[in-house]
């Protein structure tokens, strides 16, 4: 049993009862000293999350706007060259875009619909060289922003954001995209596998020419297994990429595994609070690129790409803030508040 003293009442709050060794009495005295309040509470990371996402704004925010700007522009100058060469302009005439954007619909012959593939397949074919290289070069612009945004707000306040020049942080966040855009692509793989694996009974029961009944069952069996399980796998390691923005572990996928153990629904709640965040602040740009269908195809891609840069440097900003002031409280809880190396 507990030795006599004052411990707190557990039947009021913010209250001291007095237990005599063996039961509680009726001695109580009022609390004069709230209790500390948890450091790792979600109050606390959704506070310290915004003051690193301001700090990263008014760092690194005309940087990380630029980054996707200049992606924008070039794939806004692909997207125009493909749709404005010779069989561009023919399939463009032939659904009749203008009317298209206006809401109408097109209704097309048997011919029409017959030369529309083959417009396809050759501009496809034609383009998938320069679908690779835009690929390549957005990846590496994303992968760039999210580093830079992270490795600024892995910093606890202004004072240490400013004991490093911006060109610094610049060039530091630049050598650690190969190592961001090995995290997206083990995370996509792992992903992809699961979901893969998960759905291998459908494979199979198709493959031996199952029944419908059977083959329907398992469909949306495997469907939602393969959904639980690759969400997952995906929160698991949700944390591998501003791990390896930040740099010390490597790619981060081990020591994301380590820090969601346990942590699962919390980890799950905050990321998807962050990602509600970046929707509604990015919600009226996508509501007013609705209405750049009425005013011609350049007009509509110029508006839709600089409202798509805009808004992915909004998600930039926000998220990864909040996943690096996240990773700091796991790592907390560990016994060890230091994220890089």
């Amino acid at each position: 049993m507990p030795p006599p003293g004052w411990y707190p009442d557990p039947e009021l709050a913010w209250t001291w009862r007095w237990w005599d060794g063996s039961r509680w009495t009726d001695l109580r005295a009022p609390q004069t000293v709230p209790p500390e309040r948890d450091p790792y509470s979600l109050s606390s990371w959704f506070e310290q999350s915004v003051e690193a996402s301001k700090r990263v704004i008014v760092r690194v925010g005309f940087v990380v706007l630029a980054l996707w700007c200049v992606t924008a522009v070039l794939v806004g100058v692909f997207a125009f060259s493909v749709f404005n060469s010779g069989k561009g302009r023919e399939l463009r005439d032939l659904i009749q875009f203008d009317r298209l954007v206006d809401g109408n619909t097109v209704e097309l012959t048997s011919a029409e619909r017959d030369r529309l593939g083959e417009l396809f397949g050759d501009i496809a074919r034609a383009a998938v060289p320069w679908m690779v290289v835009l690929f390549v070069v957005v990846l590496l612009a994303s992968t760039w922003a999210c580093a830079l945004a992270a490795r600024v707000a892995d910093r606890v306040d202004s004072s240490t954001v400013e004991s490093v020049s911006r060109p610094a942080d610049t060039t530091d966040a630049l050598r650690r995209v190969p190592a961001v855009v090995a995290a997206v692509v083990v995370l996509s793989v792992v992903a992809a596998g699961v979901a893969a694996i998960s759905l291998l009974p459908l494979f199979v029961a198709v493959a031996v020419d199952a029944n419908g009944g059977t083959i329907a069952v398992t469909a949306v069996f495997g469907s939602m297994a393969a959904a639980v399980l690759a969400t997952w796998v995906v929160v698991r390691l949700s944390l591998c990429v501003v791990l390896a923005a930040v740099g010390g572990w490597g790619i981060g996928v081990r020591r994301s595994w380590a820090l969601t153990h346990a942590h699962f629904w919390g980890v799950a709640g905050r990321l998807l609070v962050a990602g509600f965040i970046a929707g509604a602040a990015t919600f009226p740009l996508s509501f007013v690129n609705s209405f750049g269908w009425s005013i011609g195809f350049t007009t509509w891609l110029v508006s839709f790409l600089t409202l798509q840069a805009i808004s992915s440097a909004i998600s930039t900003v926000v998220t990864v803030p909040a996943q690096v002031v996240l990773v700091r409280h796991l790592s907390g809880r560990q016994g060890n508040g230091r994220i890089g190396g």
